[in-house]
């Protein structure tokens, strides 16, 4: 377990430094289940300006820090009725998975969703994650294919 994190909503600086992060996780967690094509396709939306705008399109942006140096993101967007958000982002350092940095900001995305009177989630798991949502109260829902690129719809 990781101590001294600091969970803090994102700005445009962090930008770049989100940007690295989700491509070395891609690679080092996502590699073996969905090979380099797909790897590359999803990275391509990640880029510095493809963050920047992920951070200012209206969904809420969390960054953990560890030691000066962002580590994890998460974002959550909420449905227009009021009642769902949906996980939209969700990436955490391959040297730090499984250290509690992803239950801290899970924790900070149902503590914004409570705070916007929100208690039911959705996302789209990668296969890779399927172990950490179950482990967060997800169960799977269906299968959802873009392409070769198999990921999970999950609720709570």
């Amino acid at each position: 377990m990781v101590k001294n994190i600091e969970i803090r909503q994102a700005v445009d600086a962090d930008s770049e430094a989100l940007s690295a992060l989700v491509c070395d996780v891609l690679h080092a967690s996502n590699l073996a289940d969905y090979g380099l094509e797909n790897i590359r396709r999803v990275a391509g939306h990640f880029t510095v300006p493809g963050v920047r705008h992920m951070i200012n399109d209206g969904r809420v942006t969390y960054v953990a820090e560890y030691q000066g140096r962002i580590v994890g993101t998460a974002s959550v967007d909420f449905a227009d009725d009021g009642h769902r958000a949906a996980v939209k982002t969700f990436f955490v350092d391959a040297n730090l998975q499984r250290a509690g940095i992803g239950a801290r900001l899970f924790e900070r995305l149902k503590t914004c969703a409570a705070e916007n009177g929100v208690t039911q989630f959705t996302l789209r798991a990668s296969l890779t994650a399927i172990k950490f949502y179950e482990n967060m109260g997800f169960v799977a829902v269906r299968d959802h294919w873009e392409g070769t690129e198999r990921t999970v719809e999950m609720h709570n």
